[in-house]
């Protein structure tokens, strides 16, 4: 049967909402969606005209088909590529040049994490600001020097580096207003270890207005 412009245009145009749909469903639930999921979403009647999107995208290089009825991405969601430098400080030659991916996901999976928003500045000097969220790496041990999330007796908790000091346990802020705090190692319980920042860069303009 052939395909005439406007057929070829809509098909596309479905196959940009399923790949959209996919990649949204993916980021929630960490699995891609069934044949059936997506037609439900997208209140299709026939699972063949599913697979029939499906199997285009896979000739285009978007999907890979893993088994029956699950197609996965044939890419990171979670990488994008850098393209040159920006300078912060005197200009510099604008290149544009695509010479690197970098890829986010690890900092970005969820399994074993979870995110903080942060209250304060005591850790500005390892820039993170007030209002920034943490991501934190769902753990109980921590090297020396890493930043953690810690309980102290089982009461409060805290973000600093952490410290361990034969029976003690040194907590030491980013900001040289703040003094070490001390404490016996079984009042300190390490909730998470810090694996990453995101900053709205908007919201910090608010709060600074």
């Amino acid at each position: 049967m052939s395909i005439n412009k406007k057929e070829n245009i809509c098909m596309r145009k479905k196959q940009q909402e399923i790949l959209n749909f996919i990649e949204s469903f993916y980021k929630r639930n960490r699995r891609f969606p069934t044949l059936k999921e997506i037609a439900s979403h997208f209140n299709i009647s026939a699972v063949s005209t599913v697979h029939e999107h499906l199997e285009k995208l896979v000739e285009e290089g978007y999907l890979k088909k893993v088994k029956r009825g699950i197609y996965e991405l044939s890419y990171n969601v979670w990488s994008f590529p850098i393209i040159g430098y920006i300078a912060a400080g005197n200009p510099i030659e604008a290149v544009n040049d695509l010479f690197e991916i970098i890829d986010i996901s690890n900092l970005l999976d969820s399994h074993n994490c979870y995110a903080l928003k942060v209250k304060g500045n005591s850790m500005i000097d390892e820039h993170i600001l007030n209002g920034d969220i943490i991501i934190v790496e769902n753990r109980q041990t921590a090297i020396n020097g890493e930043i953690a999330v810690v309980l102290i007796d089982n009461q409060e908790t805290t973000l600093k580096k952490v410290y361990f000091e034969d029976k003690m346990v040194k907590l030491v802020s980013a900001n040289p207003n703040f003094e070490p705090m001390y404490f016996e190692s079984e009042r300190v319980r390490i909730q998470g270890v810090v694996r990453g920042i995101i900053r709205d860069y908007k919201s910090q303009l608010k709060r600074k207005g």
